[in-house]
């Protein structure tokens, strides 16, 4: 129902450590390829298949890395799962790469900060009600409700960031 389509936010591609692990500088070009050049491993999501992992991958190169680390990158197939075990996974010199609502969800890892503006990659989420659901006026509700003005704090503390509009 196209009336219904509404932003929750877009959510941008982060930097994560283990916790408890100090924030490597990463806010501009070249502490970003430090960071990612010291890593003695990488976590992100699948470099083929996923958004997120593409795009690191392309960031990897950008910075002309890609030579150097892809030994280390450890794609998984989504981030939720490169999160994951990032947090388990023992040993120093660690970082991931996904998504800020993948990095915040997840136990064991902390978000460093998001991308640098140059390498910036944002996607918007948005919900809508299905033309056939069976139960609309519920699905209508539910919608308003988690784009409700209400609800906007909870989604930031998730990682959403509020849409722009237009």
């Amino acid at each position: 129902m196209p009336e219904t389509i509404a932003p929750l936010g877009e959510v941008l591609t982060g930097v994560a450590v283990p916790a408890g692990d100090p924030y490597p500088p990463i806010g501009d070009r070249e502490a970003l390829k430090a960071c990612f050049g010291a890593a003695q491993v990488l976590y992100c999501p699948d470099t083929e298949r996923a958004t997120a992992g593409i795009h690191f991958a392309k960031v990897l190169r950008a910075l002309s890395l890609w030579p150097e680390v892809a030994g280390r990158v450890k794609a998984y197939p989504s981030g939720a799962v490169a999160m994951q075990a990032l947090a388990q996974d023992p040993g120093p010199g660690r970082v991931g790469c996904t998504q800020v609502t993948e990095i915040l969800y997840t136990s064991g890892v902390e978000l460093v900060g998001v991308l640098p503006e140059a390498f910036k990659l944002a996607t918007t989420y948005s919900v809508a009600v299905a033309a056939h659901a069976a139960q609309p006026a519920i699905a209508r509700r539910f919608a308003a409700t988690l784009t409700s003005p209400e609800h906007a704090d909870l989604r930031a503390r998730g990682g959403f960031v509020a849409h722009a509009a237009g």
